[in-house]
């Protein structure tokens, strides 16, 4: 077990030298990025959502998880195939690669997380104990997203085109997502389509705790609690039907 944690470190302490590599500003890229997405939205959503208080905040509470979840299963899609060659010549875990990835994009997140807090408070975050909430919400979406990548990560192995398609649907999901806007603007007959995206519920109780200052909805942590477990049931169950395969595949 130590040594397995001891690669995973290695292989987050990797990852993150390769990520910022000649960067002159390192983490402060977890910041930048999600910061200009909330200025091109207030330029262009701004006037068209003004009946929403606080705008800035209610964008940003769930665009640094979007990020978040769009980074990792990107980074996910590409494990067993960018890490081939070791795979190839060392006999450890597998899953230790996505494990590892997972692990690279969440000390991002986490080290943007942490200066966002300061940009929400100074936009309107309201400051209670409820804000604890956050953390488990965090783990949750963490265990989720990682089962979204290790499924992504898998078939891409087989299939290439896999890694293509979630490319080309990842723009259309994040304008499927409640981030910019309010479902109250979406036609009744069309919200059901909407709430079948698993993150409208995980965005749900982030804005409950971020951006509402209110514990999170009870229902929306039991939905977002039993679509993490079925996503890593699934996740796992194709990783441990694929993984023989990987070597003759890369």
């Amino acid at each position: 077990m130590p040594s397995k944690i001891y690669l995973i470190y290695f292989l987050i302490y990797k990852n993150l030298q390769l990520k910022y590599k000649h960067s002159l500003i390192g983490f402060v890229w977890s910041f930048l990025h999600p910061l200009f997405y909330l200025l091109v939205f207030n330029f262009v959503f701004s006037k068209a959502f003004s009946n929403i208080p606080h705008y800035s905040l209610f964008i940003i509470s769930t665009l640094i998880f979007w990020i978040y979840f769009s980074g990792s299963c990107n980074q996910l899609s590409q494990t067993f195939i960018k890490n081939a060659h070791l795979i190839k010549s060392l006999n450890v875990r597998k899953l230790l690669y996505p494990v590892s990835e997972q692990g690279t994009e969440l000390v991002s997140f986490l080290a943007g997380f942490l200066l966002f807090i300061f940009l929400m408070f100074y936009l309107g975050m309201p400051v209670n104990w409820n804000l604890l909430y956050i953390l488990p919400i965090i783990v949750l979406f963490s265990i989720f997203t990682f089962s979204i990548g290790l499924i992504l990560g898998a078939l891409n192995v087989f299939f290439r085109d896999v890694g293509i398609l979630w490319n080309t649907l990842n723009p259309a999901l994040f304008y499927l997502s409640p981030i910019a806007y309010s479902l109250d603007i979406i036609p009744h007959q069309y919200l059901f389509y909407f709430k079948l995206n698993p993150l409208y519920h995980f965005f749900y109780i982030i804005r409950n705790v971020l951006y509402e200052g209110n514990a999170p909805s009870l229902i929306h942590c039991v939905y977002s609690l039993i679509i993490t477990a079925v996503c890593f049931t699934i996740a796992m169950l194709i990783y441990r039907r694929t993984r023989n395969g990987f070597i003759s595949s890369l």
